[in-house]
């Protein structure tokens, strides 16, 4: 029996058929949902359609700050949350719960028909939005699809590997290797470029850019209207690394003096608080303050690296700073830790490495 008290808090165990989409059988006997919305009408309604799927037990909280304290104070397998809420709003919530539960579904209900606030919740780390009023049938089965999803087992999920780079080149030279390790094991590899001045990118260096992440087999995502506008990157940024979610991201070293570079490691760090695991690479322009602690064998990689480096060479990039030598002698310097072999150095940002 649903009840409602001085707290805002809506109860139920739901014992009642299904009336929409049916459940596995191999689900667990309750899912905890907890539902966010200030709105009265809208929650007595969003709760009459949650009273037709049986195991469903679901706490209504009526404004944000409330919710994060439910979110801290216990597990949940489904947040459904309002944008305009009382104190802190739906977009609080969202990367409260995301923080929390990093692959915790979220479904945004919301009166905002403007695409900006559906554009803002997915980039805050909502997986779905549905805009009011809402449809019985289409809601009870994006519920069912969202939570079946996330309770299914994990057999052997590839990860998301992103490499940012603040002049376009670096990530070839500081990583290449490792990101191609990285594919071998299966792992979807991304390059992202993010440029302080649009003249730091030519049409030459952004071909050879191209050519140099097939040769690596890395996906290579980049807009270069957007270079030199430091809000539209971090944007970019932002919504890739929610669309991704990245288990590892790698970035320039924190110290480096180029700014451009130097601006692309600090918005990293800015937009990775969730990310589980962050490297910082070397470039031709790191400071003395990089200190390594991980280093990765790329013997088996350094022939393909040098060619992607070459590339910038071939079509009239002509960047000193990308030599093919001069990346095989970093491979070698660093080879001191690692055996004398040819290596890669990481600086750990955050997480752990084996």
């Amino acid at each position: 029996m649903w009840r409602f008290d001085a707290a805002s808090i809506f109860q139920s165990d739901n014992p009642h058929e299904p009336q929409g989409a049916s459940l596995s059988a191999d689900r667990p006997k309750e899912t905890t949902v907890l539902y966010v919305e200030d709105a009265i009408d809208q929650a007595l309604l969003v709760k009459a359609f949650l009273s037709t799927m049986p195991g469903f037990h679901v706490t209504h909280a009526q404004d944000g700050e409330k919710a994060v304290q439910l979110i801290g104070a216990k597990p949940w397998d489904l947040v459904i949350t309002d944008l305009n809420l009382p104190g802190l709003d739906g977009f609080s919530v969202i990367k409260a719960f995301r923080a929390q539960y990093p692959r915790g579904p979220i479904l945004v209900t919301t009166g905002y028909t403007q695409a900006e606030y559906e554009e803002h919740a997915l980039r805050s780390g909502a997986d779905q939005v549905m805009i009011k009023p809402l449809n019985q049938d289409e809601f009870v089965a994006r519920v069912h699809s969202m939570v079946e999803r996330s309770q299914a087992p994990v057999v052997d999920e590839p990860t998301v590997v992103v490499a940012v780079e603040g002049r376009l080149g670096d990530a070839e030279m500081g990583c290449g290797g490792t990101l191609m390790a990285e594919l071998a094991q299966g792992h979807t590899v991304m390059i992202i470029p993010i440029c302080r001045d649009p003249n730091d990118a030519s049409p030459e260096e952004l071909k050879a850019a191209s050519i140099a992440a097939k040769i690596l087999g890395v996906e290579f995502r980049v807009d270069r209207t957007l270079f030199g506008n430091a809000e539209g990157q971090k944007d970019l940024l932002e919504r890739t690394l929610n669309e991704l979610r990245p288990g590892t991201v790698y970035m320039p070293a924190p110290d480096d003096r180029d700014p451009s570079r130097k601006e692309a490691a600090e918005m990293v760090r800015a937009a990775t608080q969730e990310i589980e695991t962050v490297l910082a690479y070397e470039t031709a322009t790191t400071g003395l303050e990089f200190t390594p602690s991980h280093f990765t064998d790329v013997r088996a990689e350094m022939v393909l690296k040098m060619e992607a480096l070459a590339a910038y060479q071939a079509v009239g990039a002509p960047r000193v700073d990308l030599r093919p030598r001069m990346a095989q002698a970093y491979a070698r310097y660093w080879g001191r830790f690692r055996d004398f072999t040819e290596v890669e150095a990481f600086e750990l940002i955050r997480g752990n490495v084996d």
